[in-house]
This record gives structure tokens, sequence and C-alpha cells, in this order.
């Protein structure tokens, strides 16, 4: 007998939070103030919030702000037993669906110049380095790399995304409906 996981995507619920937070502390130098994400979900229209399953265990979360015609990653946790599974491709898979929802272009974001690891998924969908932020985690004074992607209406980038992500079944990750394609294009 063979047992297939299962994953699904769904939007970050209060109820999501205390196990978000553990997963924060577990894998981050500085986590979120407590009440972060709670005023995050409750008052800002501009933030989408969303966590991965894995047979209905929460393993990781990611969240962005749309900001205009683009949307900045604010975050993106793995549990650290989970990590290494690729579930960090599927939560910047579905904030790249997300983006496509909110009809924003492009995506940019922050990352600690020290993590290598993120540094390489980013790359691997396609974000490029254009600059640094010298001294901007006040935890230690490490410099922020800061990462666009191309558009993501290029073909360039959508081609690469379907690469990156395929064979992947996650429920709530739908790239064919995001570029407004027929389903098993």
């Amino acid at each position: 007998m063979q047992v297939i996981t299962r994953l699904a995507l769904e939007p970050m619920s209060h109820a999501d939070i205390a196990t978000v937070q553990a997963i924060e502390r577990q894998v981050f130098v500085s986590p979120w103030p407590k009440n972060a994400y709670a005023t995050e979900l409750s008052h800002n229209p501009h933030a989408s919030y969303i966590v991965l399953r894995r047979d209905g265990d929460l393993v990781g979360y990611a969240g962005l702000w749309k900001l205009g015609s683009e949307a900045h990653v604010t975050t993106i946790g793995v549990r650290a037993e989970d990590q290494g599974n690729g579930y960090g491709k599927v939560l910047l898979g579905a904030l790249v669906v997300r983006a496509l929802e909110l009809k924003t272009h492009w995506l940019t974001l922050e990352v600690r110049s020290g993590n290598l690891h993120a540094i390489g998924l980013y790359e691997s969908f396609g974000f490029k380095a254009i600059g640094r932020r010298l001294g901007y985690y006040t935890d230690n004074g490490e410099d922020a790399i800061v990462m666009w992607s191309d558009s993501l209406y290029s073909q360039r980038f959508e081609r690469n995304l379907m690469r990156r992500l395929e064979g992947i079944d996650a429920a709530g990750l739908d790239l064919a409906a995001a570029y407004g394609k027929p389903a098993g294009r």
C-alpha cells in the first residue's frame, strides 16, 4: 500500500497564528512580534497570507503585500523538521499565483545576505539581486539582498514557473487559472 501525502494551501486564519509563531521562533533569529499576524489579517487590506498543510498539519506559511503594480514578499517559513522537502518552493509558487490574482506585474523581496538556501530558491524562480540594504536586519546588522522578479507575465517567467512547479500536487495551487488558461495546459 502506498501512502499519498496531501498538500493543501489555504488562507491563513487567526486560528493558525499560534502555530505560525511557533514555526517562526524555530526558524528565524528575529520572529515577528506576537500581534503582527493578527494585525496583518485584521487590518491590512493589502496583505495576503497563506498556510501550507500536509495531511492537515500546518508545515509552512507565507505572505505578501500588494503595493501598486508589484507584490512584496513579506515572509516565507517552513517548520524546521520539514525543510528540504520542497515546501518553500510550493509556498513561493503560491505567492506568485496570488500576485497574479491581484493583477500585479512583479514580485520583490529582501533576504538575509547569508541565507544562501533562500537566495538559491528565489534565483531558481528567476529573481535577480538588484541591490543591497546595509545593516537592514537590526538583530545582527546583517545586510539584506533586494531581489526582483521579471514580469510575472513574461513568457520566460511563466515557462520557468511552470517548470519549477511541474508535478507538484497541492490543493489551492492552480497556475493555469492564474494565467487565465484552461486546466491541463
